[in-house]
């Protein structure tokens, strides 16, 4: 088979997928492979990626029986003195180039998106990040919060690890962005929005535009999130859709939380990510404490003092946590 021309655009891709079909194969020269691989950058990335994608039970059956069934070249009067097993393994290295460029084809949307590079960012106890994205979307990172995100020519995928974001999304609707966190995906219609990952919950409050929340578990309907609204996903289940104030979505910003009836489980998350200290509850009633008010981000351990003044329980700092126990 001819080698591919590296420099005729698709030429990469196609050489890559031959030399998969040579593996594939057993009909692979060391010497020849390493030295394209050094040919040029990024050839052991794409070979790479090509490889696992070609792993998938379909491609390699149709590889096998190709490999078994192509008919004997025509006119070949020394085929007789070739042994059985080069023969095949020639007609099968010839058939697994047809199949993985035909293959890679099919595939090179997700091949060529896999190889786009992923960036990633984090922040520490009570560090504010603003990023841009490739895209020019803006993201405003949270303390403790870790991200990454690949952009890539067809669409936009970006994963939140740990803490919280706020989106500001450059509309493109040929590069579908989708967010996801924990057990939960957001697909963006256009839109400014807030991710949280609240202990075992998904906190979702939509600014500004349309996104679709859903859960990446069966039987779970998504739901439409408009402006102005907020939802959790928590133990499997979508809570129905509440209203937000304008400010809330992106008050931690600048410091400040604005609460106006949360339950103390759901506020400890969000003041551990300004704190380089575990906050530890040793009476599990005391999670469902709720409360109310503009507390400062800033100063947790004195937002904790406050409310324990407030809601009779005490709060020792141990050095490595802040421990709250009833008084």
């Amino acid at each position: 088979m001819t080698p591919p021309d590296d420099t005729l655009p698709g030429g990469e891709d196609e050489a890559a997928a031959l030399w998969v079909a040579r593996h594939l194969s057993h009909a692979v020269d060391s010497t020849a492979f390493e030295a394209w691989l050094r040919g040029a950058p990024g050839r052991r990335a794409r070979f790479e990626a090509l490889w696992v994608t070609c792993m998938d039970e379909a491609v390699t059956e149709g590889l096998r029986l190709h490999a078994e069934t192509a008919p004997r070249p025509a006119g070949n009067d020394n085929a007789g003195t070739v042994p059985r097993a080069s023969r095949r393994r020639a007609l099968g290295l010839a058939a697994g180039g047809v199949l993985l460029v035909g293959a890679l084809a099919l595939g090179l949307p997700q091949l060529r998106f896999q190889l786009t590079p992923e960036n990633s960012w984090s922040t520490g106890p009570g560090e504010v990040r603003a990023i841009t994205l490739a895209d020019g979307s803006q993201v405003h990172l949270n303390g403790n919060s870790r991200l990454f995100a690949r952009i890539g020519a067809n669409r936009r995928e970006v994963r939140l690890e740990t803490g919280e974001a706020l989106f500001d999304i450059t509309h493109d609707p040929a590069r579908p962005f989708t967010v996801s966190a924990q057990d939960s995906t957001v697909t963006v219609l256009g839109t400014r929005f807030d991710v949280a990952l609240n202990g075992e919950a998904v906190d979702l409050q939509v600014e500004r535009g349309l996104v679709r929340f859903a859960a990446n578990a069966p039987g779970i309907v998504p739901v439409r999130v408009p402006a102005g609204h907020g939802t959790r996903l928590a133990h499997g289940v979508i809570a129905p859709l509440a209203r937000i104030q304008g400010e809330e979505a992106e008050s931690w910003r600048n410091g400040w939380l604005r609460v106006r009836d949360m339950p103390l489980d759901e506020l400890v998350p969000q003041l551990e990510r300004w704190t380089d200290r575990q906050i530890l509850v040793e009476d599990p009633a005391l999670l469902r404490t709720r409360v109310a008010g503009r507390l400062h981000l800033a100063e947790p351990v004195a937002v904790l003092e406050n409310l324990g003044l407030l809601h009779g329980f005490s709060v020792k700092d141990t050095g490595h946590a802040l421990v709250l126990d009833r008084i």
